[in-house]
């Protein structure tokens, strides 16, 4: 099989079993069990580390020391493997819009494309709580069920593909890509950007998700939410020690109590302290 020893960790961390040939059932594995196990968190951009998008600094990171990351690592990571594996992959660079349409977003996530028996798949294992869990069809206008989640694919009439996913049953636009061709070199402008730039969305919050078939736990500066088929829940975190506590018990995240603490300090006192003053007046 010839793979290397970052891609044989991560292989045999998910406990998968390579099929002879390329299949759709091994890639769904794959995907499920990847945004189960590994965190998207933006633990690493917060802290101010130089992250590295080579492949070995990566596989070290997120499946030895199981730091979790976010989308130029994990889809990454995923891609390079079903490039080992033999399976026909390409990779996109997508505008992350948030259902504004309108917005004029830089192209900042990285996806995955495979196609198999002549069908083509969008394969995403880095874009935390409303991310997929399972490969979805570019099928257009047709709803696809991930876990808890319903999406669909739907085509532009610019020839590109935006991402949506059922919310408060109506459509909600997460990203959009296209068919042009990118490179680890385009991954290169938009990581530098998403970890470095003052008005970066990761450099300014606290994310920390973890996604299961029936459950999605997700940090968002001071609020926890756990969503699962009984519906939706949210707790506030109110101090250092209940921020390592969950770190630890929802994420695996054990970290030292100053990192916590100045955690703490930098993004979840802000909001109790507003919450404060707001009840107050």
């Amino acid at each position: 099989m010839g793979l290397s020893s970052s891609l044989q960790n991560y292989l045999a961390d998910l406990d998968l079993v390579v099929p002879d040939q390329p299949s759709i059932e091994f890639v769904k594995a794959l995907q499920e069990r990847h945004v189960a196990r590994y965190s998207f968190n933006s633990l690493a951009v917060v802290m101010g580390e130089e992250i590295s998008l080579e492949i070995g600094a990566i596989s070290q990171k997120i499946v030895s020391r199981g730091l979790g990351g976010y989308c130029f690592e994990h889809n990454k990571l995923t891609f390079e493997l079903l490039t080992a594996l033999g399976y026909d992959v390409t990779l996109k660079l997508a505008r992350v819009l948030n259902n504004n349409l309108e917005r004029e977003a830089g192209r900042t996530h990285r996806v995955t494309l495979v196609r198999l028996d002549g069908v083509s798949y969008l394969v995403d294992t880095g874009f935390g709580g409303n991310g997929p869990i399972a490969p979805l069809r570019l099928d257009t206008n047709t709803d696809q069920v991930a876990g808890l989640d319903r999406y669909r694919v739907l085509s532009t009439d610019k020839g590109e593909y935006d991402l949506q996913v059922v919310k408060d049953d109506d459509y909600f636009t997460l990203y959009r890509f296209d068919s042009a061709t990118y490179t680890d070199a385009d991954c290169e402008l938009g990581h530098f950007y998403s970890h470095k730039h003052p008005q970066a969305v990761f450099l300014k919050n606290l994310m920390v998700t973890l996604k299961k078939k029936n459950q999605t736990v997700a940090l968002v500066n001071s609020e926890l939410i756990t969503r699962d088929q009984q519906g939706e829940r949210k707790q506030r975190i109110e101090s250092p020690d209940a921020l390592g506590a969950v770190l630890s018990a929802e994420f695996g995240l054990v970290l030292d109590a100053a990192v916590v603490e100045h955690l703490f300090i930098r993004f979840l006192q802000p909001a109790l302290t507003a919450d404060s003053i707001g009840e107050s007046a």
